[in-house]
């Protein structure tokens, strides 16, 4: 029964955040840069639990850190309104002065426009304390913030905003990462993109010279007889053009050489390898493979085609197995009171079930099932 509390809680919250939506988008970072990151904090306005995509050019992650359970700090930039910052920061609100855009890099969807005097660059830097001070009843040094902490500074204005002990009680930071493809050692994964680069720009410089081949041969020189009597420049390329010659003179137009074979066949490589490193084959478009008409053929086809693919989603389903854990983590914190929740049904109509906070108290952990998303 608390499996099924929970799976519907875990539904429901990240239904109303739209997660769906949210991963779609975010899923192009991670195929152009590799990466993809959810912030998770707890918003205590709105007593809600929430998960901002962060852009891979706002986060800025410790140089010696393999993930982001390894590391030692993590900086998150972005610009925000200084209207904004006053109500949040209400004791600095005489020092904060709104001022321009100075690297775009961060905006991400946000694009500038008009009026952009009135933002604030803003660092949260979340680190591991090992500040220490003597604790007034054993008397043996204690570390300050045991749990992790959190530092917003205003770097432009040398302001520090807010400094304070990590308030999630599972002492993680607040960010999931997840790759397209995880590189060993190595913090940040790879893309699509680097992986296809070095055979597009073979194909793309096959396909200039063809290109330019094909420039060069389409208007091929006139040959003729001086006693053609034909008029220096009175050939042209305009359609429909007659020559009168004189009898007996020869006016010709050599026909252009054809394109080596290999060059054809160098692009089709090319475009096979292209398919084998992204994965994405004929069989995964509704095409059948010559001689293949049977259904379990074209399944066999098939489930051979999504072994690299089933790599990536099984990344995938890790990064949501942590952001789901994270996520409860916050719902078990924070939820204090019983939680009506409504439930759609498969025929569109709707219930609605009552989540006993108790059952929130339970430590578990939380996983996707592999290949559930394919």
């Amino acid at each position: 029964q608390f499996s099924e509390d929970l799976n519907l809680a875990l539904t429901y919250e990240w239904d109303r955040e739209r997660m769906n939506e949210k991963l779609y988008r975010e899923l192009i970072n991670c195929l152009v840069t590799g990466n993809y990151i959810f912030f998770t904090p707890y918003d205590s306005e709105s007593k809600e639990i929430k998960s901002i995509p962060v852009s891979p050019f706002n986060f800025f992650p410790d140089p010696l850190a393999k993930d982001i359970e390894s590391g030692e700090y993590f900086i998150y930039a972005d610009y925000y309104n200084v209207e904004a910052l006053k109500r949040r920061f209400k004791d600095k609100s005489s020092k904060l002065v709104g001022s321009a855009v100075n690297y775009t890099e961060l905006l991400g969807e946000k694009e500038p426009d008009g009026h952009v005097d009135n933002q604030v660059l803003v660092l949260e830097v979340y680190s591991r304390d090992h500040v220490t001070h003597i604790d007034g009843e054993t008397g043996e040094p204690v570390l300050k913030f045991p749990k992790g902490r959190v530092t917003t500074v205003a770097p432009e204005l040398g302001l520090i905003l807010e400094d304070k002990g990590l308030p999630y009680d599972d002492g993680r930071f607040p960010f999931v990462h997840g790759k397209d493809y995880d590189v060993p050692g190595q913090f940040w994964g790879e893309g699509e993109v680097s992986q296809l680069l070095s055979p597009q720009q073979s194909m793309n410089e096959l396909n200039n010279a063809i290109l330019d081949n094909a420039k060069a041969t389409a208007n091929m020189p006139w040959i003729i007889d001086k006693q053609a009597g034909i008029p220096k420049g009175s050939i042209t390329n305009r359609p429909g053009l007659i020559i009168r010659k004189n009898q007996g003179s020869e006016v010709r137009r050599d026909q252009p050489p054809g394109l080596p074979a290999y060059v054809s066949n160098a692009v089709d490589s090319y475009k096979n390898d292209m398919e084998q490193i992204s994965g994405i084959f004929d069989t995964l478009k509704g095409n059948s493979e010559t001689g293949v008409y049977t259904a379990q053929g074209i399944l066999a086809l098939q489930e051979a085609g999504q072994a690299r693919i089933r790599l990536k989603v099984k990344l995938m389903e890790n990064t949501l197995g942590k952001l789901g854990q994270m996520w409860f983590d916050r719902m078990r914190q924070f939820w204090k009171d019983d939680r009506w929740m409504r439930i759609t049904r498969a025929d569109g109509t709707y219930d609605f079930k009552k989540l006993n906070g108790d059952a929130l108290k339970v430590d578990y952990d939380i996983r996707i099932m592999a290949g559930s998303t394919m």
